[in-house]
């Protein structure tokens, strides 16, 4: 694949809205080696809250190795994820911006199909 700019992947942008970063971050891990090894994990790691970021051990590196756990590793390579529900927006607030949830199943290449709360 050769080396391809950091900035060449998508990122976090205040004008997207929840469930196109969700759909995002989805359709980047049902092709996570491209444009690079674990591009897709990394587009995820981008996306991801500070408080997220700190639970997993706070670097990439960690994030991939967290990755490969069979849970969130479903939703990597799978088959097909589809939206199934979205929750209300959660106004922002002085210290964070607007919130909202977005459910989706996951059919994985291998295993049973999974439900996730974004």
């Amino acid at each position: 694949m050769g080396w391809v700019p950091k900035e060449c992947l998508p990122g976090p942008d205040p004008d997207l809205d929840a469930e196109t970063i969700v759909a995002l971050c989805l359709d980047c891990l049902k092709n996570n080696d491209a444009p690079r090894t674990n591009a897709g994990l990394e587009v995820c790691f981008n996306f991801s809250s500070d408080r997220c970021r700190a639970a997993l051990g706070g670097s990439l590196e960690k994030f991939i190795a967290y990755a490969a756990n069979p849970t969130f590793g479903s939703m990597i390579d799978a088959k097909e994820w589809t939206q199934v529900s979205k929750g209300p927006v959660i106004p922002g607030t002085p210290t964070r911006g607007a919130m909202q949830t977005v459910l989706v199943d996951v059919k994985p290449v291998n295993g049973r199909d999974r439900r996730f709360l974004w």
